[in-house]
This record gives structure tokens, C-alpha cells and sequence, in this order.
């Protein structure tokens, strides 16, 4: 772990807060949320095409797949990204780029290991899906393996592009270009009708290209040192002294996002684990705003951090939560709500996995409220604290699915992850509260009081009065929706909007020169 006394010093450029940590978050914000949603957009278009492109066996073995090299991505990027971005602040550029193009060479290494792993034991990977069904999932676990050494190398290199501060580039290629292209390919190889490796190879190859294109610029880019005092070099030692811990947590932190299909396809059917996949996929869309706001908060927490401003970093904390809040709980109060109407978007055979859509978008209500809680952790220097509570979350998740998946199905992989998911959200909130942060106040209960009461209370009452149908949900929604915006309008004070908004216009808020509502300017 770095000793905090080696960096304090540096300069006064990297403070990119002022004085509350917020000017210039939110016009980032506003990039990166636009990414978000045409990333969320484009997640639901692509499970759409392949839940009616494909029959409920291709799909459950396309989610195996996806799920296959989402775990390879997690093993083979080691962390990366988040040591990068708690490294490259405080480096020199030569350090900086030197760091970023070791640590590529490695991932490249691994992802390349991991690969041919995969296709030596495809056999009998493919047995563990199901006997009895005739499942025959190694021609699409083999032609998988292609494209796994790229895996790790997609949060690399894209964790490299936004560490050194390039924040749009990443934000076009990561979630915007990526998610149209893989919408375009899949859409295009289904018109014929495709095979489950088919729309595999579709959803994977513009990760590639991605990669490829991140590798480019990173290649051009020509970085500067913004002073004297940062490091001018930077062990390997000391690199993985912070960045082992990550390593562990990634891993578990993917096995426990994605497991649970994989088990759900060996202990039930692969079928169920198709629709279970097809839930999963929905709730996460909206995780996507989360990342989209760790991307831009995280490089600018451990600036501030490095300058010991914690007062600032409190603030933002706060702020991001509450924009998160803002932005996710209208989406996961309509999914728990209507629930049934949106699993039968992709076929009939999937509204069976209503319920697990329920269990977990309230469950997501919860973990947005924590905002980037393990983010404020690990900029803190608390890695091995974060490594143990994703650790814990993923052996929670694994008892818990092999409980109670076998008995329940989906219900209980939905209730084993949900169990996982609150752990790595409260859990490091009792402990970063130990330090004297956390996004509480006015701010972030209004938000959650106007999505409950705008969102919630008009979907309930037209879910019970009119029924699941498209026309309750499009006039309920619209209507709520226009409400909700109206109230955050009257109180976008309150909520800080007018700190997002000001920001977005170039401007500085009237609230700049005292704290805004309930957002504290140091720690108590």
C-alpha cells in the first residue's frame, strides 16, 4: 500500500474540484450519462434480438458465452483499471505512459493463456451445461476462445484512455460506438436467422475493435507533466502492492455478477439460465449510469484525496449520488412495477422471470442510494478492505445459489445475488462512514422522496387499476415522467441541479460561494 506522505505534494493543478469538488463534474457527467444511455438502450436491443432471434436453448447458450467472456475479461484485466487510475495522477508522463503500456503487454500475456485454456477444455466446459438436453456448446465455447485475449485487454486500454484524462475518447468508443456496433452486427447476422455462436461472435467482435482503436490512440497520445512534484517512476512492486487486491476483487466481482447463469444453466436448465440472463441483463442497464459516473468521479476523488481535500471529496461523493439517484430509480420503479409487460417483450416463455426482475430492481434501489461507495474506498487506499467485501459477496452468492437455485430456480438465483449485491454496497458504507464520509443529506433523500413519490405511487396505482398492460404503462409512465421532471425543476436546488445545469453552460453556480443544501464542506 502507498504511503500517503510520498504524494501530498502534488501540485495545485491536479486539484480539478475548486473548492467543492463539483465545478466541471457536470458537464463530464453529462457525457458520460449520454454514453450510459445509449449503452442501456443498446444492452436491451441486443438481448431483444437474440431472445427472438434465437430459440430458448441458443439462448441460454449465448448467455453462457457472454457470461464466459465476461468472466475471462474479469480474470485477465487484473484490477488494471482502477490502479491505473489511482497511479497516473500522480505520475510524470514517461512514468505514466511506461506504466500503461507494462501493464497492457501483461494482460495481452494472460488473455492469450486464458484463450487457449478455454478451448483445450470447451468439451467439457459444454458438459457442465445440462445432460440430457443434448447440449452441444463446444464448436461455440471454441470459437469463444478467439476473442478472449482481448477480454482483459478492453478494460485496459479503455481504464488507460480515462486515467490519462481522456474522457471523451473513452466515453464514444466504450459506451457509445461499441454497444451501436454490436446492436448493427447482431441485428445484420439475424436477418437470415443465426446459431447461438453466430450471435456470439456478432455481441464480441466490436470489443475487438475497440481495443484495437484504444491501443491506436493511446499510441498518439502525447502526455504532459503538469509539475515537478509527481513521482518520476514507479516500481512494479509498488504498482501491484496496491493493485494485487484488485486483482482478487475483480475476478470476484465478475464471478459474482455472472455465476449465477452459469450454475442456474448446470443445476436447473439452460433454458432457465437464458431467461435468468435476459433478467440480469435488464437490471444491469442500469448500472451502466453507475460506471458512467465512476468514470468521470474516480480519477478526480483521488486527485482531491491526494491533496488531503476531503471536505471536497464529501462533496462529491454526495453530488454523484444523488444524480445517480436521480438518473436510475425512475427506470427501476417502472421494471419492479411492470415487471410482467417487460419480460414479455422478449417472449412469452420469458415473463416467468418476473418475479427475479422484481427481487432485483429493488435491490438496485438500495445500491444506487450507497452511490460509488467502493470507489470512495479504494481511492482512500483501502484496497484489501474492498477485495474482502467482494470476496464475501461472491462466496454469499455461490452458497446461496447452490441453496437455493437447485429448489427455487430463478427466484433463488435472484434472491442469492441480491444478497451479494447489498453486501458490496453496505457493508463498505458503514466503512467509509468511519472516515466521515458519506452522500447522506438533503440533497439525496429529496431525490429519493420525488422518484418514490412522482414514479412509484402513479405506476402502483395504474399496475393495480388498469392492469400490466402496454397502455397502462405508456400512459402512466409519460405522465409520471412529466411529473417527476417538473418536481426536480421546483427543487433543483435541493438536488444540485442547478450545479449540474450551471456547469453544463460553462457558468458557476450562485451557490458557489457556500455549501450547497444539506452538502457538508468538511468532515464532522
Amino acid at each position: 500500500m502507498t504511503d500517503e506522505a510520498t504524494i501530498v505534494d502534488t501540485p495545485a493543478a491536479l486539484v480539478v474540484g475548486g473548492e467543492d469538488g463539483l465545478t466541471g463534474l457536470g458537464r463530464r457527467s453529462a457525457l458520460a450519462l449520454a454514453g450510459a444511455g445509449i449503452s442501456g438502450v443498446a444492452t436491451i436491443a441486443t438481448l431483444l434480438i437474440a431472445s427472438r432471434t434465437l430459440n430458448s436453448q441458443g439462448a441460454g447458450e449465448f448467455f453462457v458465452a457472454i457470461s464466459i467472456f465476461a468472466i475471462a475479461q474479469g480474470l485477465c484485466s487484473l484490477g488494471i483499471e482502477t490502479g491505473l487510475q489511482y497511479w497516473v495522477p500522480t505520475l510524470q508522463a514517461p512514468a505514466a505512459k511506461r506504466l500503461v503500456w507494462i501493464v497492457t503487454a501483461g494482460s495481452t500475456v494472460l488473455g492469450v493463456v486464458v484463450a487457449l485454456a478455454v478451448y483445450a477444455s470447451a468439451g467439457s466446459l459444454s458438459s457442465l451445461l445440462g445432460e440430457g438436453e443434448k447440449v452441444d456448446a463446444t464448436s461455440m465455447l471454441r470459437a469463444i476462445a478467439f476473442v478472449l485475449p482481448f477480454a482483459g485487454l478492453y478494460e485496459v486500454t479503455t481504464g488507460a484512455l480515462r486515467s490519462c484524462d481522456q474522457i471523451f475518447v473513452g466515453i464514444t468508443l466504450d459506451r457509445i460506438a461499441r454497444p451501436i456496433a454490436q446492436v448493427v452486427i447482431m441485428l445484420a447476422v439475424s436477418v437470415g436467422g443465426a446459431s447461438a455462436t453466430t450471435m456470439a461472435y456478432a455481441w464480441a467482435l466490436p470489443n475487438v475493435a475497440t481495443v484495437l482503436i484504444a491501443v491506436v490512440v493511446m499510441a498518439r497520445l502525447k502526455l504532459k507533466n503538469t509539475g515537478d512534484h509527481r513521482l518520476v517512476s514507479l516500481s512494479q512492486r509498488e504498482f501491484w502492492r496496491y493493485n494485487t487486491p484488485r486483482a482478487v476483487a475483480r475476478v470476484a466481482q465478475t464471478l459474482t455478477q455472472r455465476l449465477d447463469v452459469l450454475i442456474l444453466a448446470a443445476v436447473v436448465s439452460v433454458k432457465d439460465a437464458g431467461v435468468y440472463g435476459t433478467v440480469s441483463r435488464c437490471m444491469i442497464a442500469g448500472v451502466f449510469v453507475a460506471t458512467a459516473v465512476k468514470q468521470v468521479v474516480q480519477p478526480r476523488l483521488r486527485r482531491l484525496i491526494v491533496r488531503k481535500e476531503m471536505g471536497a471529496v464529501k462533496t462529491m461523493y454526495g453530488a454523484s449520488t444523488t444524480w445517480l439517484v436521480i438518473a436510475t430509480w425512475p427506470a427501476y420503479i417502472a421494471m419492479a412495477v411492470y415487471a410482467p409487460l417487460v419480460m414479455r417483450a422478449f417472449g412469452q416463455s420469458y415473463e416467468r422471470g418476473a418475479n427475479a426482475l422484481v427481487i432485483l430492481c429493488l435491490t438496485m434501489l438500495v445500491a444506487s442510494a450507497c452511490g460509488l461507495v467502493d470507489v470512495v474506498l479504494l481511492m482512500l487506499g483501502k484496497s484489501w478492505l474492498s477485495t474482502a467485501n467482494v470476496v464475501l459477496a461472491l462466496v454469499l452468492n455461490v452458497v446461496l445459489n447452490v441453496l437455493l437455485a437447485p429448489r427455487f430456480g430463478m427466484i433463488g438465483s435472484a434472491w442469492a445475488w441480491s444478497v451479494a449485491i447489498l453486501a458490496t454496497n453496505v457493508i463498505p458504507l458503514f466503512q467509509v462512514w468511519r472516515s466521515g464520509l458519506h452522500p447522506g443529506g438533503e440533497p439525496l433523500y429529496t431525490a429519493m422522496l420525488l422518484a418514490s413519490v412522482t414514479i412509484g405511487v402513479p405506476l402502483v396505482t395504474a399496475r393495480l387499476v388498469w392492469g400490466d398492460t402496454l397502455t397502462s404503462f405508456a400512459i402512466a409512465y409519460t405522465l409520471s415522467l412529466a411529473l417527476y421532471l417538473l418536481a426536480l425543476t421546483l427543487q433543483r436546488r435541493r438536488v444540485l441541479l442547478d450545479r449540474f445545469f450551471a456547469d453544463l453552460k460553462g457558468g458557476r453556480s450562485q451557490s458557489r460561494a457556500r455549501p450547497p443544501h444539506g452538502v457538508s464542506t468538511g468532515l464532522h
